[in-house]
């Protein structure tokens, strides 16, 4: 008769024991150290699964063989078997065992797995019939290294995380400006998104990586506006945005890391009649298939740096063979589509984590702030795993997926230093030769606009962008003395004529408060004014002939002018002006309730404890579920009667003897010995199982 597992874990050696208990930390309880307990919660669906998506690949089509074999027996031969390689079977029985996936049964090579992995794997004839999504051929990928240079690398580097930052700043600025209508999903629709790419010059999938950070870091938020809710730039977001840039690109990257969305699905829609927007939660998952104990996206991201730190510094390989590489590593990944590994590798790239050969643009290789990070994350992991072992067997959690500090150091290292001046030309382009300081890029953002973006950044000083700024009541004076404090040389004749002619233009009409007063130069143009029949709301009242009293305030007077095409300018700027408190949208709190784990320095104790007294741990019965199954399986397998006392859905519990046949998702199917007739019951009503006498 062959072993149960409950048996195997009693009898093992001391050795492959020690090594299970090691691998699945996550099953120990110390509440209950006995082997029924531990066999019980390894053979839980739960369990189960939890162990089979810390296979790779190739452990895993053994597994799904052995699965398979185990539809029409339970001991399953592994010699002689003509659909089990013997090879690759030898390879990866021993990791299978070490997760209590499968274990040896008997002499020659009898091997038994875990009953709920024949519903967990895709084990029937028509998904047989069909390639896993994880099986690539090796003959379509472009498996060839390219070499990069280390001064690229340190270019490339440095730009990139110069680079993100300017542009993360100019994507708040531009929210500030002007806020985007929030939509009744909450979100905001992508018509706006590729507005807000082409004027920051970047990509819509950047854009939308940007915008999900932004939310994540409290940089943008809802305009606390009932009527008309907008996202805008948050009250603090200018001193968030001010502070060091090495803190900010890694509060950038750890945002990044831990996104749950895809930029590929928002950019592209979840499917043909439904389109996602931007900001927004959506309302089911985006990923079907195995459901995974860490979420797909920040699963993927960890793989792909992973992946590239193993490439090494100095090579590259093609996008097509890291996602081959990671859906090795990670199979039952839910991210399949090799556009999402490929969006992941672009954005590795212009977070300076990843580089190309320039002649190879289709190639990938790490940056040292990409090996730094990939290695500072498998060192966060092994940590967080000392305080948490409920992250084992995969060992990866979300929680952990920060910027370690000395990353941080690296890149403040390689980050030049930010310039405060700029040199304005004649055409009326203002050039920074290095990544700007806040408070320059904020003055020059009141007159110009961005240009080019880079490790430099070139603005081009604009009309209407200095009659909007001059329209709040600046004087020609205040902005030239403005803008000379931060050019590096004379400020040339160009620009003081633009300013002044459009000063002269503005002053044609001023508004003053009072409700509000329109003093005009000429009275032709109070004439004009008062003929336009957009400013009848505004129950203009002639007091002479350059005077009017409008029944508005002076901010809907400007409004009324603006909507006419009048230009005006408002007098008297100085008062403070009242600003609308923005929301910044937080992650809903919840409270998850974890069980104690069994600790480094307790494992010793815990491990002597269960090996101390084998069979009579595995007669003991419990009335946990899982005990219950665990008895059930057993009984199965050796086809012994049982009695089963149950409890219906008002509490009245009555016994039945049964012969169980199968147990899977949590019910027990089997034949009544009283009537014969076949049964199904579910294990969460089950009061207790014994033996038949």
């Amino acid at each position: 008769m062959s072993m149960t597992f409950s048996q195997w874990l009693s009898h093992s050696a001391d050795a492959d024991f020690e090594s299970f208990v090691r691998t699945r930390r996550d099953l120990l309880q110390p509440e209950s150290p006995t082997m029924a307990a531990l066999a019980a919660a390894a053979s839980s669906r739960i369990g189960v699964s939890r162990g089979i998506e810390a296979l790779d690949a190739q452990s895993l089509e053994v597994f799904i063989a052995l699965a398979k074999a185990a539809r029409t027996t339970p001991e399953i031969k592994i010699t002689g078997n003509a659909h089990i390689d013997p090879a690759l079977a030898e390879a990866a029985l021993p990791r299978l065992r070490d997760l209590g996936l499968a274990w040896p049964a008997g002499g020659d090579g009898i091997w038994r797995i875990q009953s709920e992995a024949i519903t967990l794997l895709p084990t029937s004839a028509a998904e047989s019939a069909r390639a896993y999504p994880w099986q690539i051929d090796p003959s379509s990928i472009d498996s060839s290294t390219a070499a990069i240079g280390q001064p690229l690398i340190h270019n490339s580097e440095q730009a990139a995380v110069a680079e993100v930052i300017s542009s993360l700043r100019g994507l708040v600025d531009e929210l500030a400006a002007s806020p985007i209508s929030r939509l009744t999903s909450g979100g905001i629709s992508k018509r706006d998104v590729s507005r807000l790419a082409r004027t920051l010059e970047l990509s819509l999938e950047q854009t939308i990586t940007l915008l999900q950070a932004a939310k994540s870091l409290h940089l943008i938020g809802v305009l606390d506006d009932a009527l008309d809710p907008q996202w805008t730039a948050a009250d603090d977001a200018d001193s968030a945005l001010a502070g060091d840039r090495a803190e900010l690109w890694a509060a950038l990257v750890g945002a990044w890391l831990r996104d749950l969305l895809d930029v590929t699905q928002l950019a592209a829609g979840a499917s043909e009649n439904e389109r996602l927007t931007v900001l927004a939660a959506p309302k089911k998952s985006l990923f079907k298939g195995y459901g995974l104990s860490v979420p797909a996206m920040p699963l993927l991201r960890f793989a792909v740096l992973s992946v590239l730190h193993d490439i090494g510094l100095g090579s590259a390989r093609s996008a097509e063979w890291i996602h081959a590489e990671a859906l090795r590593r990670h199979p039952l990944l839910p991210a399949h589509d090799f556009a999402m590994t490929e969006a992941v590798l672009h954005t590795c790239v212009s977070f300076g984590l990843a580089t190309t050969p320039l002649q190879e643009p289709d190639h990938f290789g790490p940056s040292r702030f990409g090996l730094r990070l990939a290695a500072g994350l498998d060192r966060a992991m092994a940590e967080h795993a000392k305080q948490d072992p409920s992250i084992l067997p995969l060992g990866v959690s979300v929680d952990a997926l920060t910027v370690p500090g000395d990353v941080i150091a690296t890149v403040t290292e390689g980050l030049g230093a930010e310039v405060d001046t700029v040199l304005i030309q004649s055409d009326l382009t203002a050039v920074a030769t290095g990544p700007i300081e806040p408070r320059v890029h904020h003055i020059l953002r009141k007159y110009a606009v961005v240009e080019a973006r880079g490790q430099g950044t070139v603005y081009r000083i604009d009309g209407e962008t200095i009659e909007d700024t001059m329209q709040s009541g600046i004087t020609p004076e205040e902005a030239l003395a403005e803008l000379a404090g931060i050019t590096a040389e004379e400020l040339p004749s160009t620009l003081e004529f633009l300013v002044q002619n459009t000063a002269s233009k503005l002053r044609r009409v001023r508004v003053a408060g009072a409700r509000a007063v329109l003093i005009v130069d000429d009275p032709v143009d109070l004439d004009v004014i008062l003929s336009d029949q957009a400013m009848m709301s505004a129950g203009l009242e002639r007091l002479a002939p350059t005077v009017a009293i409008a029944q508005l305030g002076p901010e809907r007077t400007m409004h009324l002018l603006e909507a006419g095409d009048h230009h005006a300018l408002l007098h008297s700027a100085a008062r403070p002006v009242r600003k609308r408190r923005v929301l910044t949208e937080s992650e809903p709190e919840v409270s998850v309730r974890r069980r104690p784990r069994v600790s480094d320095g307790h494992l010793g104790e815990y491990v002597r404890i269960l090996r101390s007294a084998p069979t009579a741990a595995a007669q003991v019965s419990t009335d946990e579920p899982l005990g219950h199954m665990d008895r059930l399986r057993e009984a199965a397998e050796a086809k012994q009667r049982v009695l089963i006392r149950i409890a219906d859905s008002h509490g009245k519990e009555r016994t039945i003897e049964m012969l169980p046949a199968t147990l899977n998702a949590g019910r027990v199917r089997g034949v009544v010995t009283t009537t014969g007739a076949e049964a199904s019951l579910s294990v969460a009503r089950i009061v207790s199982v014994d033996p038949s006498p």
